[in-house]
């Protein structure tokens, strides 16, 4: 029945979105040398567009030496200077389109765990819904089934009810992720036994400190057939835990407040499929060259014109991956996500170590559970590590993960071992590098 509703509503109310899932599914069954030909027409108009209706863009460009027949060339693209934070700091508004109506202007704000806030705007007229319909599909799920959400976003009153309404006859329950408690985690626990639901969607550390009370408590939920997270780096003893814990498959997703929905795994889990029809992501060394190693992420919102988001760094780390996956899509895709650009390992000679770290116990896969790496105010390097059953062999894995340090970090800093309960996170989220300033 919350099928057959969910198609009626969205046949009356959302005949946008219903439109851009079959193109959606369409697209990523099509040849990959169409589908990057679409993107990089894509790409190049929206760089056009935003040329003539920015003016941030425009002086951008120009002061990169391109004229507006250059930036509408899509082998152009790639030579493009990026958009960084400091950029949208300091510009703003100057960023939107002029000829976007300001109702189409959807503000988003980042939640500053790694720097100041960030204010951006996604455009209304884009098919989001779409996007995470298309997802749930490769795990199974439908968006009419009902699901669990660990965030710090929690609606009260009149927006609750709205919500609500919006979603029904489908259920939706959520676990702040803020502040939780045990007595708020029983009711969450008691509310998705009573309305069972197929998914559960949250931050990684919040899902792993939820799967950590469910293996305490020994309660079941047996409904869930697919767990969904996203906010930090997924680490392979996280996954293995949470999906023993909780009794579903665990898959990545990528996605942020700047640009939501940029990638996830499918059913292979066997790295992230881009949803490369309607984002691009390039992936640079440190001087903006595509590179097939880990570099940074420029991604591209190839849906928002509204507030045009061109090659933006937004500061995250990985590899691309040769095309062609098991499901049969054509999407392109990516490694999971290794860490922020901010995630630097420093030495006394100046030497900043970032990529790489994400994957230092994959050679250990079900012997450390979660890690950490963090550096004090005299640069010594502590991995702080939770063993899954055996402290002994997670000890001997952290002992040679600290000699692989040393020699990343070519032996300038002291790295220690240390075992700990849980690794340092806020609302849900953690970072794998802590670097403290030095004394």
């Amino acid at each position: 029945m919350k099928r057959r509703v969910f198609a009626a509503k969205t046949r009356l109310l959302m005949r946008a979105d219903r439109a851009a899932f079959a193109d959606m599914l369409r697209a990523e069954r099509e040849p990959l040398e169409h589908a990057r030909e679409r993107s990089a027409s894509r790409s190049a108009a929206l760089a056009a567009f935003a040329y003539e209706q920015s003016d941030f863009y425009r002086e951008h460009y120009r002061a990169a030496g391109f004229a507006a027949a250059d930036v509408a060339r899509p082998e152009n693209f790639t030579l493009l200077p990026a958009v960084t934070k400091d950029h949208i700091h300091e510009h703003g508004e100057r960023l939107a389109a002029q000829n976007v109506p300001d109702a189409r202007r959807l503000a988003s704000k980042t939640g500053g765990s790694t720097g100041r806030p960030l204010l951006v705007y996604n455009d209304d007229a884009a098919p989001v819904a779409a996007l995470w319909w298309r997802i749930y599909s490769w795990w199974g799920i439908h968006p009419a089934d009902d699901s669990a959400y660990i965030y710090r976003r929690a609606r009260t009153g009149l927006a609750r009810i709205a919500h609500d309404l919006q979603w029904w006859p489908s259920t939706q329950i959520l676990l702040d992720a803020r502040g939780t408690t045990r007595a708020a985690t029983a009711d969450f626990v008691a509310q998705a036994q009573r309305i069972r639901p197929a998914l559960l969607v949250g931050y990684v550390e919040a899902v792993r400190a939820f799967a950590e009370y469910v293996h305490e408590e020994g309660v079941s939920l047996p409904s869930l057939r697919a767990i969904s997270v996203t906010a930090s780096v997924l680490q392979p003893g996280q996954r293995q835990f949470i999906q023993e814990a909780l009794g579903a498959p665990v898959y990545d997703t990528y996605r942020s407040a700047e640009v939501p929905w940029i990638a996830a795994e499918c059913a292979q889990r066997d790295g992230l499929h881009v949803l490369s029809d309607r984002r691009r992501v390039d992936v640079v060394d440190a001087a903006g060259i595509p590179t097939t190693d880990v570099g940074d992420i420029l991604v591209t919102d190839l849906d928002n014109r509204a507030y045009p988001l061109i090659r933006y760094a937004i500061g995250d780390r990985t590899q691309a991956l040769p095309s062609g996956c098991a499901c049969g899509r054509t999407l392109e895709r990516i490694a999971p996500i290794d860490g922020r650009i901010a995630d630097a390992l420093r030495t006394p000679s100046g030497r900043s170590v970032s990529g790489g770290f994400g994957g230092l116990f994959n050679e250990w896969r079900g012997v450390v559970r979660q890690f950490q790496l963090h550096q004090g105010p005299d640069d010594t390097v502590t991995i702080r590590f939770v063993p899954e059953s055996d402290a002994s062999a997670a000890t001997r894995a952290a002992e040679a993960v600290a000699q692989t340090l040393r020699t990343m970090l070519h032996d300038e800093v002291p790295v220690r071992v240390r075992v700990v309960d849980a690794v340092e996170a806020v609302g849900g989220k953690a970072r794998l590098v802590i670097a403290e300033p030095r004394a």
